[in-house]
């Protein structure tokens, strides 16, 4: 060892801290506190000479805060063996003090999965077609002549995070609404389809030389998602494979200028021989390193330390076999939750990780993250090892609150006609009673949160599951159509337009397709493709991918800007950027959004990407449309009222108070805006602003609108759009022959409460017995806590009053909304909505 032995080590884990220390080491650590939990960071600083904290998201201050420690610190080396998000700017800073120990160069190589294929390219290295795409949005151009299936990676997401075996145009769009749950914008690597067994090769290297600590052979999820579901290590391999895999390794991480410490290659091993797909400079994950040191003693965490002193190390020879066996459970929340002990009892069993308990939900496993957890567990050679892993596993006994699915009544209660079976997604009970006035046979698919007994009763066939998720929805799709052979499938909720979608163009029903509702939903999706084939709606967007994208949006594009989320509705998560002196306000928000989720509303939606926009200027309308065979019929526009100082809106007034010339401009707007969309058939509300350039659209939905619209349609034109929607695709209805005269008017005005507790709420049914009010609905309760408003799930509730012209409606539903209602707070006396 040198006689400095001080080193900087960035987001060390707590053990690699302690074999530091062990090893004669003074360790100065830096963390984000928000990666980890207050008690493991203790551990961390307990294990230091000092810890000190960053932002791994703001690279300069990281490399500021890493720059200034090395020189105050007096450090003799900078070590980063964590994620490889923040390792090259730890490199570029150490190579800039004299610190590093690997060329940055070589850990882009390795890290960046574009750097590295290009890398295995120019060095006659494991063949493979490849190419790199700068955005995900370039990919699908690039597959028309690269051809599928084929592998698409994204280059700057760790680990299995958006790595997908695409088959069909259809699962590549697919892939990228998944990004954008990510928030990831960035180069795409996409790879020819490798097909065989999957392996990885575990390296340690000091001043330039490579020892192979061992081969580990990896099991994966069946289908397009590559999840690892375990790791046993040695892998059972023949020698000569194993000596050319480990050449292999060796060979590129020669290339890449690897100079010392730990490397993670993963391999595949095909007909024609082993090729690399990926790697990375860090220890291998899924406690591979546990793995190495059940099975053979040999510590490789340990090593690297001793490396660093110069001290030599020597891997040990497999004297037994481990592995790591991730539980595959089936989604849902756990009412009961037994056996754990009993495995953690097994003698051959070294550890086991369940981190759910009643009343938690299972999710879905759809990357590393999403996984049930673990046991670790050693046996006299593979075979037995794996047979344990599964007798351990078989231990741990959930039991469910609900099912993923429940059939309520799997069985028609009488015959069904193909012709006129209806397969509805979701929604509220009234639309079934509508189809079943029509004389329809209908098959249901509810979400169990959303289910109403009375639903199953007036159903033909009620299936309770999430009708949000292809992978559930998708067989029973099949299963119902090979049964009862449905001749139309459809979904009035939001959540179920795409899925909808997909299940028209599986079976080619005609309606509305997926690729038409992911444009209405994404709206980051719509507004690229506006660019291209409706200028005319063109404004500047793109994606808010981190804080420099936020702040670069207002320089490029002008203030004030709107950032909302890609694929929500309501208001909800918008925000409005007025300044620069916004960005960092907006940023925190959007952030704490991003880790907690939607915190009221509906359960069926999430957070995903977010899309930056123009602010359009000017008053906001929404249009209703039904269309036939292409031919769009505007029913109603409808005046928002609305307070520019949040997203919340204020309420509807219908027909619009709009000048003749006005009217036809939007008309001609939201026609041409459905044509650029595809929709072709049923109902539409499309939002826009009336800007000085004319009508420019802000989003739209292949549904009819919401906070009461309906109501107000039916009352100011006597026509049912529900009833249009269900009745349409089955020719039960006469297509409209043009836009329908107003006989009355209407307004809708939302209930916006204070802040604070409710304790009563008077005056409810007196407002519903007025002659003119058409519906009051109220969603607080005594307990309900208010928010000032923000969005539409914030407010108190709504009223709809119907009167002979727009100005009369307006002025009665004002009057009623703020003089009809009584609202008393906990702690206060009594107060109107």
């Amino acid at each position: 060892m040198t006689e400095n032995n001080r080193i900087l080590m960035v987001q060390p884990y707590r053990q690699l801290v302690e074999k530091a220390v062990a090893a004669g080491f003074e360790v100065v650590s830096i963390w984000d506190p928000t990666l980890q939990t207050e008690e493991y960071l203790r551990e961390v600083a307990r294990h230091s000479r000092e810890l000190l904290s960053a932002d791994f998201t703001d690279e300069p201050a990281l490399r500021t805060l890493i720059r200034e420690s090395a020189l105050a610190h007096n450090v003799a080396h900078v070590l980063h063996l964590g994620k490889e998000s923040t390792m090259l700017p730890a490199a570029l800073e150490a190579d800039a003090l004299g610190l590093a120990l690997n060329p940055p160069e070589a850990v882009r190589r390795l890290n960046d999965k574009a750097a590295m294929r290009e890398l295995l390219a120019a060095h006659a290295l494991s063949p493979m077609r490849s190419a790199t795409t700068d955005t995900p949005t370039e990919v699908p151009s690039l597959l028309r002549d690269f051809g599928y299936p084929a592998i698409v990676k994204p280059t700057r997401l760790q680990g299995s995070a958006g790595v997908r075996l695409v088959r069909t145009p259809d699962e590549l769009r697919a892939w990228q609404q998944e990004l954008q749950a990510f928030a990831y914008d960035g180069p795409v690597v996409v790879e020819e389809f490798l097909d065989g067994p999957e392996f990885s090769v575990e390296t340690l290297s000091a001043a330039g030389v490579h020892q192979v600590i061992g081969i580990t052979a990896k099991q994966v999820t069946d289908g397009d998602l590559f999840v690892e579901t375990g790791q046993l290590f040695p892998a059972p391999l023949p020698a000569e494979t194993a000596v050319e895999m480990g050449e292999l390794v060796t060979a590129l991480l020669d290339a890449a200028g690897h100079r010392f410490g730990p490397a993670h290659t993963e391999i595949i091993l095909t007909a024609d021989g082993p090729r690399v797909v990926e790697s990375q400079a860090r220890l291998g994950g899924d406690r591979i390193p546990h793995l190495i040191r059940v099975a053979t003693g040999f510590d490789i965490e340990a090593a690297i330390f001793e490396a660093l002193a110069g001290r030599p190390f020597a891997p040990g020879t497999a004297a037994r076999s481990a592995a790591i066996s991730f539980f595959q459970l089936e989604p849902g929340r756990i009412e009961k939750l037994e056996g754990e002990d009993s495995i953690r009892e097994l003698a051959y069993v070294h550890d086991v990780r369940f981190p759910y308990g009643p009343g938690d939900e299972l999710p879905v496993t759809v990357h590393s993250g999403s996984r049930h957890g673990f046991v670790v567990v050693e046996g006299a050679d593979a075979r037995e090892t794996e047979e344990r892993a599964r007798t351990a596993k078989e231990l741990l006994r959930v039991t469910y609150t609900s099912a993923l699915l429940n059939a309520v009544q799997p069985q028609a209660t009488h015959p069904m006609v193909p012709e006129r079976t209806l397969l509805l997604l979701g929604h509220l009970t009234e639309p079934l009673r509508i189809a079943k006035s029509l004389g329809l046979n209908v098959i249901l698919i509810q979400h169990k949160d959303k289910f109403d007994p009375e639903q199953a009763k007036l159903a033909d066939v009620t299936f309770v599951a999430d009708f949000t998720d292809w992978s559930v929805v998708e067989p029973l799709a099949r299963a119902a159509h090979q049964v009862w052979d449905f001749a139309a499938a459809l979904s009035l909720t939001e959540p179920g337009l795409e899925i909808a979608g997909r299940i028209n163009d599986l079976f080619g029903l005609g309606g509305t397709g997926y690729e038409t509702a992911r444009l209405l939903r994404d709206k980051l999706a719509m507004r690229r493709h506006l660019a291209h084939v409706a200028p005319e709606f063109a404004i500047g967007a793109g994606p808010l991918t981190d804080r420099e994208s936020l702040a670069a949006f207002g320089p490029a594009h002008g203030y004030p800007f709107v950032v909302k989320p890609t694929d929500l509705t309501a208001g909800f998560g918008i925000f409005k950027v007025s300044g620069p002196e916004d960005v960092d306000e907006v940023w925190r928000h959007i952030e704490t959004l991003r880790a907690d989720g939607v915190d009221r509303g509906t359960t069926l939606y999430q957070v995903g990407g977010y899309l930056m926009e123009e602010y359009i200027p000017g008053p906001e309308f929404s249009v209703e449309t039904f269309s036939f065979g292409g031919r769009h019929v505007v029913v109603a526009i409808t005046e928002k009222l609305v307070d520019e100082t949040h997203f919340a809106e204020l309420g509807h007034a219908m027909p619009a108070r709009l000048r003749a010339e006005d009217e036809r401009r939007i008309e001609a707007a939201v026609a041409a805006f459905l044509d650029a969309v595809g929709l072709k058939d049923g109902p539409g509300h499309t939002e826009l602003r009336l800007s000085p350039r004319g009508p420019l659209v802000i989003e739209g939905h292949n549904r009819n609108g919401g906070g009461r619209i309906q109501t107000l349609v039916e009352a100011a034109y006597g026509i049912d759009l529900v009833r249009y929607a269900l009745a349409w695709p089955f020719g039960l209805v006469e297509p409209l022959p043009a836009r329908p005269e107003a006989r009355a008017a209407g307004c809708v005005r939302g209930l916006i409460g204070r802040p604070g507790t409710v304790a009563e709420i008077t005056g409810a049914e007196e407002l519903r017995a007025h002659p003119d009010v058409l519906a009051v609905d109220i969603a607080a309760r005594k307990g309900s806590v208010l928010r000032a408003a923000r969005d539409n799930w914030d407010r108190l509730g709504l009223i709809a009053v119907t009167a002979p012209d727009t100005d009369k409606a307006v002025l009665l539903c004002e009057e009623l909304a703020a003089t009809g209602l009584t609202v008393r707070m906990e702690t206060e006396g009594e107060a109107r909505a």
